[in-house]
């Protein structure tokens, strides 16, 4: 081989094992990050992030118009209402979702006419947000979260993570909360909401919670919040349920998320996850030995524990961790127990996007705990024929008849049960005949408990 060919091959190899090296060093180094979640780590997965993001921007532009991110893979057929065998009981349901090519607030009657209709804009309602760092990107990049109506026909509900509104029954802003609320929205009987809300916490931050503000880090981290909101959209009392947690003496919960709590260690997780605040009515006060009218219960996710605080002195009453799993939607019930949506199942079910996995067993149930016992029992979900699946999110709603409206928020489908666990009414979000629009809420209303005479609205009410 002549000496020049020598050379240049000598050059190629050296560059190409150079190359070898450099890739094998990078991966090492990625490795290496991701173990440590240093710096690097953040700042890799934060441009993967931006690169998803566009890639969802494209998929849901101008040129399509596909809902990308409220999309999801069809579980059965129908579309709309698909069973009704109460049409005769005159309530009305209200459901929150993206409908139509946006997001919305809709009141139907039992065959799915529309009663009335909210359709809504994030940036119609937050022009200048203050919450910079969560803002969405979009109007379709964020969904809402939580939500009610009023006996006047106001609606009042989360755009998540990023402010509460109330609107009037013909879509007029009556006023809006620019606070990272979130989850869920329940009328107080003193007079306005109790809302979670959420705000940033640093290492340095003098209200933080050892062990997280010994750890060296400079990054924020968020701390869940119970808000009492007033019937005006002010915020009268906020109460960290971090702080609750440790001044009932359950430090321990707090700290069993599995972190290992190195010195050098960073905290990017959220403290708890709380997903709903309910309080115990009156009415159903006398049901429980412990418990008074007025006392809060919330779920937090993230540790499988539903709990019962007094929101006199915050002080807990009662917790139980499990047998739910990655629960939702604690409610009182008229019996004396605490009803809760059990996800039962783990994020790891969804797929990219957070797209459901159509070969995921559709596990999830409704669960009632007794207090005074512990007991627990699964009421809708076990049997054949009552298989649903939420792998997040999910709502139920307890009716008076002794059933449950249920929300499956992947499968874009609400529908009620009777006491004997029969589905009697539901209702799906159908987009085309493979996918279906999320739901984020259903929920069940009388007639009588409308003052509304006339709903009809210019530009907000449907024609029948």
């Amino acid at each position: 081989m002549p000496n020049g060919q020598k050379k240049d091959t000598s050059r190629l190899i050296f560059v190409g094992s150079g190359a070898i090296l450099l890739i094998g060093l990078a991966f090492g180094f990625g490795l290496y990050s991701a173990a440590k979640e240093n710096i690097i780590f953040y700042f890799v997965r934060g441009i993967w992030h931006e690169v998803q993001l566009v890639y969802d921007d494209m998929r849901g532009s101008s040129l399509t118009n596909e809902p990308i991110r409220f999309l999801q893979p069809s579980r059965g057929p129908g579309s709309g209402v698909t069973i009704n065998e109460r049409a005769d009981d005159g309530n009305l349901v209200l459901l929150a979702g993206f409908f139509d090519g946006g997001t919305e607030l809709r009141l139907i009657r039992r065959d799915g006419s529309p009663v009335a209709r909210w359709p809504v804009r994030f940036s119609d309602h937050f022009p200048d947000p203050s919450n910079e760092e969560g803002t969405p990107r979009t109007d379709r990049h964020v969904d809402l979260h939580g939500s009610l109506i009023q006996p006047d026909g106001s609606v009042v509900f989360n755009y998540e993570y990023n402010g509460t509104v109330k609107l009037s029954r013909c879509g007029e802003m009556v006023w809006a909360l620019a606070h990272p609320t979130h989850h869920s929205i329940e009328i107080a009987e003193t007079g306005g909401y109790w809302i979670p809300g959420r705000r940033q916490l640093t290492e340095a931050d003098p209200e933080g919670f050892p062990p997280f503000t010994l750890m060296d880090t400079d990054e924020s981290y968020p701390e869940d919040l119970i808000l009492r909101v007033t019937e005006e959209g002010t915020i009268a009392e906020q109460v960290s349920i971090p702080r609750i947690l440790y001044d009932s003496g359950l430090e321990s919960i707090m700290t069993a998320g599995g972190f290992v709590f190195l010195p050098t260690g960073t905290w990017d997780r959220e403290l708890v996850h709380v997903n709903k605040i309910a309080e115990l009515p009156a009415a159903l006060a006398d049901s429980f030995e412990t418990f008074e009218a007025g006392d809060l219960v919330l779920s937090l996710r993230d540790y499988n524990l539903v709990f019962v605080v007094d929101p006199d002195d915050w002080h807990v009453k009662w917790h139980q961790t499990g047998p739910w799993l990655r629960q939702h939607d604690p409610e009182f019930t008229a019996d004396g127990t605490i009803s809760v949506f059990n996800n039962n199942v783990y994020r790891l079910a969804l797929g990219p996007g957070d797209r459901s996995d159509l070969a995921t067993p559709r596990i999830s149930n409704i669960i009632q705990v007794d207090p005074a016992s512990g007991l627990t029992e699964v009421v809708y979900g076990e049997r054949e024929g009552q298989e649903f699946l939420s792998v997040i999110r999910g709502k139920h709603d307890l009716t008076p008849e002794g059933g449950i409206l249920i929300t499956e928020f992947e499968a874009g489908r609400a529908f009620e049960v009777d006491a004997q666990g029969r589905v009697v009414w539901e209702y799906v979000n159908r987009y085309d005949d493979e996918q279906v629009l999320e739901m984020t809420e259903a929920r069940l209303y009388p007639s009588s408990y409308f003052t509304v005479d006339d709903w009809s609205c210019p530009s907000t009410t449907a024609d029948d």
